[in-house]
């Protein structure tokens, strides 16, 4: 995704010691600098966010929670 000059990516993973799967979002220039991350719970069947940066811009947040519910929840 490209916003306000900057090109954004994603990682998908998976968190053994927290039992559930996240989306990563961050700068493609900074990958191991996560912005956004996404994480979907197996124990609780939630999805919960959270911001490593001030001021996320809005759009950015929509998308990564976008992919998230696209890509983070177990398809039966």
């Amino acid at each position: 995704m490209q916003y306000g000059g900057k090109k954004y990516g994603y990682i998908r993973g998976s968190d053994v010691g927290r039992d559930g799967m996240y989306i990563e979002v961050a700068d493609h220039l900074k990958p191991a600098e996560p912005i956004i991350e996404v994480f979907y719970s197996d124990e609780t069947h939630k999805m919960h966010v959270t911001l490593f940066e001030k001021d996320v811009p809005l759009e950015l947040l929509q998308w990564a929670i976008s992919i998230a519910q696209e890509q983070l929840p177990p398809r039966a």
